[in-house]
């Protein structure tokens, strides 16, 4: 097995595009200006006819010397939208050369294929052939995940990484990663893993393809992941960190009690994939490749309170026992994303913060956040680390929704330093949770979850019953049936008449998240035992989409308006924009409070809090004859905002199809604040991206909007007069 570095100026191009129109977060560092340019845009339906044609993204002709050959008509479409994007990409891609050369030489180090390649091998189940997989370090490739094969056919062509994300060790982990799916593509004998898969867990259901290819990600991150730390005790498996084992947590907790014995050398392979199949078939796949439901978490832990505080003695034992290890378990979650959010602070500028938050946000971000946070955390200390965590929050953090995350963070250093119990911190979770909604909607299931807390707040029992695991459901069902038995039919009606339910089933001895099966207390499910055995369904069952539930909050509410104008005082003349506050309000608000001096917002440049007019003396950053102009940064750079961000009032039925209509700029979803721009022509490519909130209708005005375009100079915007109607 060999590894070799390659590099191709024409897929680095690529996928530093790709990564800009369709993979980049809105708080990562933008490459290209937002609004695109049409010719830029068109890389998108360029993509939409290779998926149309079956081509695989990227396809392998990009890494060969010539390019792709321009003979059908998305890779024309392709081709060109990268020509038009170079003249801004080639130049960050390049300022990366040096490091590129060092990650390469790092890698080299670490990797220690000769020592771990013959593991590699044998674990996937594949001998007989040497691999030898081209490897491209690229600075900047879609995420998630930043990582790829190269396709050629069904051929692996070789593989892309991305350097600035993944770093030192974690680097080497994906690189194992990928290398393993490289080796299953590769060949396909008697010990192949998918094939002893597909022989131990037969189907053609939806669900049983779905859980054959979840236990081989697992198998696969877990075994590279393992083999890096045979080299770097330190490391920390990307498996854990990056979120598989927080997604999948009954699956991954299943293949790691049976393969991690392989690995060290204390398991036979087959016996080891033979003891994972049994254990995942006496149960519904969907058992193990759906999310843990947060509602039944929550339903289990109330409703125990409840019934230890009646005097319930089973219940406080049972609850006893498994509050530690569910505070343990919703910690590390918590950790885990709070070292996702601190990735938002890539961009705060570090003159405006103070050195010892300055420093810290820069070695947070040295990579991907999530293994640098930890690794952060380890060398300063939890208690040290998270008080800089909530500095970052509650200071710079406030633009990306910090305002959320610091008395979060604040919570998780206190139960850290042993301030807050198990039960304390578990309902201040759930509470946190009630009030702003972020922190388990990342990897728990969470439809039902704000019902249940407001179940909980009104006392009303019948509703956590419903959504509780069986063992604790059956365990409220007994006590009522003890209290009403003593008294009269008469008094409680005919219908609150309690059947005695059956007695317990067995208790298991491990009460980790994740682990529990099928209706016990802490299994993350409301369903009965019986109803997730394995059955003939199975085979037919579609895979149910996960219904995400985000809760973004909203700005205090609007000052609301009838009619409002701005008029834009120029350099080059006067500008007349009719506002449109019945249908953005929020949108309206935001721009009148800036121009007026009536919202506070955060000097870009020098961090300080000020409460004048925003808009005075900016410039307009950016002007593109025959397509935009934009005006709305103070710090001149087209990046800078009033450090905050609104939530998008993006309309359906709002189209850029004429020019000189007036929208908020943004770098993603729900990041528009202070910049916005006024169209010279139809843009039907910004269709849904972007808030249109009013339009330039004089033919004068116009004209000014034209010349500030197609001007030699600079252009400022010296100030901005509002006429606004209160609602």
């Amino acid at each position: 097995m060999k590894v070799t570095y390659a590099r191709s100026d024409t897929l680095d191009l690529f996928l530093a595009l790709h990564r800009e129109l369709v993979g980049r977060c809105s708080w990562e560092v933008c490459l290209l200006p937002r609004p695109v340019e049409p010719a830029v845009a068109a890389f998108r339906d360029g993509l939409r006819g290779w998926r149309a044609d079956g081509v695989p993204i990227p396809p392998a002709a990009l890494a060969a010397p010539d390019g792709p050959a321009a003979t059908d008509e998305a890779t024309r479409t392709v081709l060109a939208a990268m020509d038009a994007a170079r003249p801004r990409l080639a130049p960050a891609i390049a300022a990366f050369a040096d490091r590129r050369a060092l990650a390469e030489a790092d890698l080299d180090q670490r990797l220690c294929l000769p020592r771990v390649g013959g593991a590699l091998a044998a674990a996937m189940g594949v001998t007989g052939e040497t691999l030898e997989l081209p490897v491209h370090l690229v600075p900047f490739a879609p995420y998630p995940p930043s990582v790829g094969l190269i396709l050629d056919g069904s051929r692996v062509a070789g593989t892309y990484l991305d350097f600035r994300r993944y770093v030192g060790a974690t680097l080497a982990d994906a690189t194992l990663t990928q290398l393993g799916w490289a080796l299953l593509r590769s060949e396909h004998g008697p010990g192949h893993l998918l094939g002893r898969l597909r022989a131990l867990l037969p189907g053609t259901g939806p669900y049983q393809r779905q859980l054959r290819l979840l236990l081989t990600k697992t198998v696969v991150e877990l075994t590279a992941g393992h083999l890096v730390r045979t080299t770097d005790p330190e490391h920390r498996p990307c498996v854990e960190v990056l979120g598989t084992a927080w997604r999948f947590p009954r699956l991954y907790d299943l293949v790691r009690r049976h393969w991690t014995p392989y690995l060290d050398g204390h398991r036979d392979r087959e016996a080891a994939l033979a003891a994972i199949a049994t254990e995942a078939a006496a149960y519904s796949p969907r058992w193990y490749t759906e999310n843990i439901d947060g509602a039944s978490l929550a339903a289990d832990f109330y409703l125990l309170e409840w019934l230890a505080a009646q005097g319930d003695a089973p219940a406080a034992e049972r609850l006893a026992r498994w509050a530690p290890q569910l505070s343990a378990d919703f910690a590390g979650q918590l950790d885990l994303v709070i070292g996702t959010e601190l990735g938002h602070y890539e961009c705060a500028r570090p003159d405006a913060l103070a050195p010892d938050l300055a420093g810290f946000l820069a070695r947070v971000n040295l990579g991907d956040s999530r293994v640098a946070w930890w690794r952060t955390r380890r060398d300063l200390g939890e208690i040290p680390a998270l008080d800089l965590a909530v500095g970052a929050f509650a200071g710079p953090g406030v633009e990306y929704g910090g305002e959320a995350w610091a008395p979060i963070a604040a919570m998780l250093r206190r139960y850290a330093a042993g301030e807050l119990p198990a039960r304390v911190f578990i309902d201040q979770c759930f509470t946190l949770q009630h009030n702003n909604g972020c922190l388990f909607d990342k990897y728990f299931e969470a439809e039902h979850l704000l019902p249940v807390l407001e179940a909980q707040a009104a006392g009303d029992l019948a509703t956590l019953a419903r959504h509780a695991s069986a063992e604790v459901r059956r365990r409220w069902q007994r006590h009522r049936y003890r209290i009403e038995r003593g008294y009269s039919p008469q008094w409680l009606g005919a219908d609150r008449a309690v059947d005695l339910p059956p007695p317990d089933r067995p208790r298991t001895g491990r009460l980790a998240l994740g682990a529990p099966p099928p209706g016990s207390l802490g299994c993350g499910s409301a369903e009965e035992a019986e109803r997730l055995a394995a059955s003939p369904a199975d085979a037919t069952t579609p895979v149910r989409d996960r219904i995400w539930q985000f809760r973004r909050p909203w700005p205090a509410v609007p000052r609301r308006y009838a009619a409002a104008t701005a008029v834009l005082h120029t350099g080059l003349g006067d500008v007349r924009l009719d506002l449109w506050p019945t249908v953005v309000p929020h949108t309206v608000d935001n721009f009148v409070a800036l121009a007026s001096g009536s919202r506070t917002w955060r000097d870009p440049v020098t961090g300080a809090r000020r409460d004048d007019p925003f808009y005075d003396g900016v410039e307009f950053h950016r002007r593109v004859p025959g397509f935009v102009i934009e005006a709305g940064d103070r710090s001149g750079t087209g990046q800078g905002g009033p450090g905050y961000r609104i939530p998008d009032e993006v309309q359906a039925g709002a189209v850029f199809d004429r020019p000189f209509l007036v929208a908020m700029a943004n770098n993603g979803r729900d990041s528009a604040g202070s910049r916005f721009f006024v169209t010279l022509a139809a843009a039907r490519h910004l269709d849904g991206g972007f808030v249109p909130f009013g339009a330039v209708v004089d033919e004068g005005s116009r004209a000014v909007v034209t010349a500030i375009a197609g001007a030699s100079g600079p252009v400022r915007l010296l100030r901005v007069t509002i006429d606004a109607t209160p609602a």
